[in-house]
């Protein structure tokens, strides 16, 4: 299910679309696929598969997080008891016995990630809608519009549709990697 929707949407920004009008949801996704390109994952809860090979360490970081479950295991191909790994931190698993991840070998993890519905952090889901929001007043071609009037020129009209600035404020839910 959507951390953000329509009725978010209308209620942040307190308008009523025309009847029959989806364009709304259609800026929620868009604001929600800006988010997810931003972190490097989605935030809702989701079954991954990811594919590392050991680097001798104790840790092995995995794609999305924070990790909820471990729900398969293949080390060098083989399926092993999940119970040998652990979740430590928010997206990083450590063997069970603390011996180091074997470098060069190829370790496929199973496991989901993410955020449970209206569990995703607000900072998150009000970027979100901030972003949509943009998205919404970019549609009637007044986004961000002001001026500035001089003296003895005239007035100068800025516009400016900066997601950056917003996305910025989620910057710690950011995967460090790739």
């Amino acid at each position: 299910m959507a951390y953000i929707t329509a009725q978010d949407l209308q209620n942040y920004e307190k308008k009523v679309p025309k009847e029959g009008d989806t364009s709304p949801q259609k800026y929620c996704n868009a604001a929600m696929e800006m988010v997810k390109d931003f972190l490097g994952y989605d935030p809702e809860v989701k079954q991954y598969t990811s594919i590392v090979r050991g680097d001798g360490g104790s840790l092995l970081e995995l794609e999305a997080f924070p990790i909820n479950s471990i729900t398969a295991l293949k080390i060098a191909g083989e399926s092993v008891d999940v119970s040998l790994v652990q979740v430590e931190k928010k997206n990083y698993i450590c063997m069970a016995d603390d011996s180091p991840f074997i470098k060069g070998v190829k370790y496929t993890v199973t496991y989901t990630a993410g955020y449970a519905y209206m569990q995703v952090p607000e900072v998150i889901r009000q970027v979100a809608l901030q972003i949509a929001a943009l998205f919404w007043e970019s549609a009637g071609g007044n986004l961000a519009v002001s001026s500035t009037s001089y003296e003895s020129s005239g007035t100068r009209v800025f516009n400016n549709f900066q997601a950056d600035r917003f996305l910025k404020q989620i910057q710690m839910y950011k995967k460090a990697w790739g």
